[in-house]
């Protein structure tokens, strides 16, 4: 149980949920002020300012979660993109005034059991570890991106039928590849190049969702772009950090997306374009 009280892993935990909290709050904010907007028919309401401020948190959540991946593996902190979920759920029923659904609560119960898992057995150090580097896994990462465009451009073909399955995915793996090169950004002889390939997938991770929304509904973006985030972002780990993932941990990943679906492909039509 030594790992469990480890207090690097403890402060990127905090950071991490602070960082995942002010991602989705920010989210939030956007749809509230997109609400007004629509409601007001003009850009000169005081909604303009609240929509700014939503999109301050969303890119101040970046360099927060970045700040989190110092202190902590990328499975672990990866998990708690569903606990920002629930920060939204939380602000859509106090603000938005929407429902919260039996599955939503599913969702939240089974985020919260996953997280948890992840993080109480985490079983990796809290510094990176340059001795376990696998560089020559990258090449594998851009085929998954090739892959992923040319399923697009498929569905493209059929007027993306299953475009926002296909973009959400590619979205959310901008996401996660973001991820590890944060926690890459931290050893010492690769800070300048990770570092900027940070800001590059940051910003591909905000058109691809863009994107989605205009090709598709948010809850078929949302869920793909969440999942991928979370699955991939623990894999990358996996491969390039050679992080560990024991059993108990698998079955909380599991727990998060399922519980990240729940939240996501089952909430009613509302389509929201804040930016991810």
């Amino acid at each position: 149980m030594e790992q469990i009280i480890d207090p690097q892993i403890l402060i990127g935990l905090a950071i991490g949920i602070a960082g995942y909290a002010c991602l989705y709050l920010g989210k939030g904010i956007q749809k509230y002020a997109i609400n007004g907007l629509q409601a007001d028919r003009t850009v000169k309401s005081k909604h303009s300012g609240i929509w700014i401020f939503g999109c301050v948190l969303t890119v101040l959540a970046m360099f927060v979660q970045w700040a989190a991946l110092k202190f902590a593996p990328i499975n672990t902190i990866a998990s708690l993109e569903g606990m920002g979920l629930i920060v939204l759920l939380v602000f859509s029923f106090y603000v938005l005034k929407e429902s919260i659904s039996k599955i939503e609560i599913k969702g939240v119960i089974l985020i919260i059991i996953g997280t948890a898992l992840v993080a109480l057995f985490n079983t990796n150090a809290s510094d990176v570890a340059v001795a376990f580097l696998r560089l020559d896994m990258l090449p594998y990462c851009v085929a998954l991106v090739v892959v992923e465009l040319i399923l697009i451009f498929i569905s493209k073909s059929n007027g993306y039928k299953y475009g926002g399955l296909a973009i959400g995915f590619t979205a959310g793996t901008f996401m996660a590849f973001q991820t590890l090169s944060k926690r890459l950004s931290f050893l010492q002889d690769y800070q300048l190049v990770f570092s900027v390939l940070v800001i590059v997938l940051a910003g591909l991770t905000f058109l691809f969702t863009q994107f989605g929304f205009t090709k598709a509904k948010a809850n078929q973006v949302l869920p793909c772009f969440a999942s991928a985030s979370v699955i991939i972002a623990t894999l990358a780990g996996m491969l390039v950090l050679n992080e560990a993932l024991i059993p108990v941990q698998l079955v909380g990943i599991i727990g998060v997306v399922v519980g990240v679906i729940f939240l996501t492909a089952y909430k009613k039509e509302n389509p929201e374009k804040g930016g991810a």
